[in-house]
């Protein structure tokens, strides 16, 4: 468990723009790493661990919102909690967001807004955050969404 150095903290950055995310951290939160895994984390929380020394048995704390591999940074679903609101995001309709939540892929006609193309946070039409995709001009290919932990507990 250790604080997120400058190197990693501008790879996670640049991970993010490239889904067209803007990063801001919450008030009152930090990004530590624990093996390979970031977590947000509370100030409060992580000053107590630190007080208390219980820093060799932690392997998860806060809500983790990514991981690294390699050189490069993996975004989970919780990432949303370090977006910008002016994050532009890719929204789907209700149809368009059961198919996404069912692993599927997604066309044109069920995406409200035109996005960008590349790399997308995806949400549904209440502006929820439901998944990560990449956008042709076409077609919605889903990378991960909510429902992928529903589908592996079979």
């Amino acid at each position: 468990m250790k604080n997120i150095g400058e190197k990693k903290l501008k790879i996670i950055k640049k991970t993010i723009e490239n889904y067209g995310g803007i990063f801001e951290l919450p008030k009152n939160t930090m990004l530590t790493i624990v093996g390979d895994e970031v977590f947000l984390v509370n100030n409060l929380i992580f000053e107590k661990i630190q007080k208390e020394k219980i820093t060799d048995d932690v392997y998860s704390m806060g809500v983790q919102v990514g991981k690294f591999q390699k050189d490069s940074f993996l975004l989970g679903l919780e990432c949303y909690l370090m977006l910008s609101n002016d994050t532009k995001k890719l929204k789907l309709n209700e149809k368009g967001t059961s198919l996404f939540l069912y692993g599927r892929d997604v066309f044109i006609k069920n995406i409200v807004n035109k996005p960008k193309k590349g790399y997308v946070i995806v949400t549904n039409i209440k502006n929820e955050m439901i998944g990560l995709g990449k956008f042709d001009g076409k077609l919605l290919s889903n990378k991960i969404d909510r429902g992928f932990y529903l589908r592996t507990l079979e």
